[in-house]
């Protein structure tokens, strides 16, 4: 009866005390050496959704690296957390990360090297733009394909949906517009002002003249020419740096 009771326990205990699923797969092309690493720490993708989501990052490591990464906690900002992040996996290679922030509730995405120069600051915001409401939606997998999907698409050459560039073109425009409406009627309504010729034949003139007699009251010697002080020049040289990758974001 004790051994059954034993038996029992270490079941019961056995069940308590398994670790949470962390869903992680990996995956290197032969061809370029480039890695694609997959971490939901945030249990947010289901495994079939992590095998679909695994094959639209592969063609990405014909550019570089690539990772999606998904996490409950953060103590630091999403900004900060991706860079320190990307040096962890990829250090200064060419590659991209799509991060899920379930803290601070943003989605973002960081790319270094080669695919930086493609994949600039302000394509990872109009990404993260046109997806964030499928994060709103709790739709996790839809929201890294998609993104994936449009990072490939602009490596491959091709144009992606540009929504909030182009309202904000029609708003600049419209703004412009009614700029130059309103300085044409400014124009067109002034009063013309009166030409100062005119103004200065319709006034009186008097002139009075009086003679200034001159009296020297002092002389002083001048050197020719002046003494100067030599003096020496230097110059200062300054340096610059700039850090290293970029990318955006979008809360959600």
């Amino acid at each position: 009866m004790r051994k059954i009771l034993l038996t029992f326990m270490a079941m019961i205990t056995a069940l308590l005390f398994v670790p949470a699923e962390i869903h992680a797969a990996t995956y290197t092309n032969d061809a370029t050496s480039y890695r694609c690493l997959m971490e939901d720490d945030a249990n947010l993708l289901t495994q079939s959704e992590e095998e679909s989501l695994l094959e639209t990052m592969k063609p990405i490591t014909e550019y570089g690296n690539v990772a999606f990464k998904s996490i409950n906690s953060n103590t630091t900002t999403t900004e900060s957390y991706i860079k320190s992040y990307y040096r962890q996996v990829f250090d200064t290679s060419s590659g991209t990360i799509f991060l899920i922030d379930m803290d601070n509730r943003n989605i973002w995405i960081f790319s270094d090297g080669k695919i930086y120069r493609t994949i600039t600051k302000s394509y990872a915001n109009t990404i993260t733009d046109n997806v964030y409401t499928y994060a709103t939606k709790g739709d996790y997998y839809a929201c890294a394909s998609k993104a994936f999907g449009q990072m490939y698409d602009l490596l491959e050459g091709r144009r992606i949906a540009q929504p909030m560039k182009y309202i904000s073109n029609a708003l600049l425009a419209l703004v412009f517009a009614l700029l130059g409406n309103y300085i044409r009627l400014r124009i067109y309504t002034r009063k013309s002002k009166v030409n100062t010729s005119q103004l200065v034949k319709k006034m009186d003139h008097h002139v009075k003249y009086t003679h200034h007699d001159s009296i020297l009251l002092h002389t002083r010697r001048i050197y020719d020419p002046p003494s100067s002080d030599s003096g020496g020049g230097g110059s200062s040289s300054s340096g610059g740096g700039g850090s290293s990758g970029g990318g955006g974001g979008h809360s959600f």
